[in-house]
């Protein structure tokens, strides 16, 4: 696993050092002083998820740490933070003002240095907030250090009723601290019951506000209600998606995964304002949404279905969870002409007459022979009725008019095979969990795909795999596909017959095989051989063991060789 390093660490420790040696590295490296900062900017951009390397920039000299320490601090809490990570927070302290940290040590929190000033100010840097690493962070932070006042250890554990209090302190303080002095903020994920944000939308002005989130692009809401305080929790993200509303019609990505029990239903007056969110964007192009308002609602029902048509000229992808209103979702799809993905997680069971009234719908629908304009379809959903589903996808396939280029379903029917075999002659992606009964009837409707590129087919149950089967599967390969990944549990011997009777000339091989060995590896490097095309080659599995004789001889003809998890080398 790549090292991450401190960021607290990296910033006000290792500079001092830095400062001492940066005239000598800025006279030794010429390199360094070529590069435009223009130049160096874009490259430290392309750096931000390594920050690893970032760390190494920021100690060659001044111009360097001036253009990297931006982006190491853009979006410190976008995933979990572990061990010294989150002494970031010492780093945040360092910058606020003086009278803040005299807030903090008269609530009974010591600071080890207050008068300690920072190299830079970090919280301007900030670009993505996530609320949910951050209080986490928070409070293992405030755990791990005691942030005792009488006490000269710091690490003198707390108990919890103090733990609670200090946590929430620092929250209250840092939380907004940090975004009200964020120049640029631009992400913004509400995941949890958040203080420190609410905080700002009851205490900051209107006019500090819209400093704050007048430039955000992307808005992610996500929480799952079940809690006894589940009203409140509406409430709260209610009152949020209103403010944005006032202060930010320019977001340009939105989310909205708001879980709720089956028996709770958010009220119209919490429905309300977060929908109209949506509405009252310029120009929004991403939207994710889960199925959270009352369908049996008109009202609600009205309000989605308006704010959607309201993006219909400029959102390019929609994805929804648990949805179960297709009859009343196709008809604003014919009018969405920039839509190219549409996307479905998870189909929220239906009664019988929810069914009926949808079959209906979608009869009027297919006589009516409107058009949507998707190239990708992606159903990663599941229910008790298959027929339904197929239904469902077999419409919007229909609807799509060929246009369709890219489909990824889970849970395949041979009835759903033979439309896409009928509508999507010019698919050139295809992604498909298959059985026995499905990967039979795939085959001879596979031979046929002439512009068909990628190809994954996942292994749903077992699959009895036989030379005669294996041959069959080769001869449908059409020969324009590049990218296959498959999840089959071949054999060595299966594979090279697979090799064998394949007259594509694959670019890339993906394989999930357990206990893959040097038989495997020969195959690939025959077939490598033969048709010269294969640059890459990725694997996963457990117990893969392959020989450094037989392996280095692959990286010869194979110029790219990856795995997903470890493996051995003997």
């Amino acid at each position: 696993m790549m090292e991450t390093h401190n960021l607290h660490n990296i910033n006000i420790y290792n500079y001092y050092n830095f400062k001492k040696k940066s005239n000598n590295i800025r006279t030794t490296n010429k390199f360094a002083t070529k590069l435009t900062n223009y130049c160096l900017e874009e490259i430290f951009k392309y750096l931000k998820d390594d920050k690893t390397t970032l760390f190494s920039c920021i100690l060659i000299n001044r111009s360097w740490s001036e253009l990297a320490i931006p982006i190491l601090w853009s979006r410190p809490f976008e995933n979990p933070m572990y061990g010294n990570n989150i002494n970031i927070f010492w780093t945040y302290i360092s910058c606020l003002s003086i009278e803040k940290k005299q807030l903090l040590a008269n609530k009974g929190i010591k600071l080890s240095d207050p008068k300690k000033k920072p190299l830079f100010d970090y919280p301007k840097y900030l670009k993505g907030f996530d609320c949910l690493n951050f209080q986490i962070a928070l409070s293992q932070w405030v755990g791990k250090t005691g942030l005792h006042q009488n006490s000269k250890n710091l690490m003198d554990k707390l108990s919890p009723a103090e733990l609670k209090y200090k946590t929430e302190l620092c929250n209250q303080l840092i939380g907004p601290y940090l975004l009200t002095h964020s120049k640029n903020l631009r992400h913004l994920k509400y995941d949890h019951d958040s203080t420190g944000l609410i905080n700002i939308l009851n205490l900051y002005s209107n006019n500090e506000i819209f400093q704050i989130f007048s430039k955000l692009e992307t808005l992610e809401l996500k929480d799952t209600i079940f809690h006894e305080n589940w009203v409140s929790r509406a409430e709260r993200f209610s009152q949020l998606a209103s403010k944005l509303s006032l202060f930010n019609r320019n977001l340009q990505n939105i989310s909205i995964l708001l879980e709720i029990g089956k028996k709770k239903q958010i009220q119209l007056r919490y429905c309300k304002p977060i929908l109209d969110l949506i509405k009252y964007q310029y120009n929004l192009k991403y939207l994710k949404i889960c199925e959270f308002w009352n369908t049996w609602s008109n009202c609600c029902s009205d309000l989605f279905y308006d704010a959607l048509e309201s993006q219909s000229n400029s959102l390019t992808y929609l994805s929804l969870t648990r949805f179960t209103q297709y009859h009343l979702l196709l008809p604003v799809l014919t009018k969405c002409k920039n839509l190219e993905t549409l996307e479905f997680w998870t189909i929220r069971e239906q009664d019988q007459d929810e069914r009926e009234l949808n079959r209906e719908d979608f009869a009027n629908l297919t006589s009516s022979k409107q058009q949507i304009f998707i190239k990708r379809l992606i159903c990663y959903d599941h229910g008790d009725d298959p027929h339904f589903l197929t239904l469902v996808r077999g419409i919007i396939i229909k609807m799509a008019n060929r246009n369709l280029k890219e489909l990824k379903f889970q849970n395949v029917t041979t009835e759903l095979l033979d439309i896409i075999n009928l509508y999507c002659s010019k698919i050139s992606n295809l992604y498909l969990t298959i059985d026995n009964l499905t990967l039979d009837h795939f085959l001879p409707i596979l031979s046929i795909f002439n512009n068909i590129e990628y190809l994954y087919l996942f292994e749903y149950r077992k699959i009895s795999l036989t030379f005669e089967l294996i041959v069959r599967i080769a001869k449908s390969i059409p020969k324009s596909l590049y990218y296959l990944d498959i999840t089959f549990h071949l054999t060595p011997t299966m594979l090279k017959i697979l090799f064998e009777n394949c007259s594509s000339r694959l670019k890339v091989l993906v394989l999930h095989i357990d206990g893959m060995d040097d038989k495997y590896l020969e195959a690939i490097i025959n077939y490598a051989e033969r048709y010269k095309s294969l640059n890459t080659f990725n694997f996963d599995g457990n117990d893969i063991k392959f020989s450094r004789k037989v392996y280095k001889k692959a990286k010869k003809i194979i110029p790219v060789i990856r795995n997903f998890r470890t493996f051995t080398l003997y």
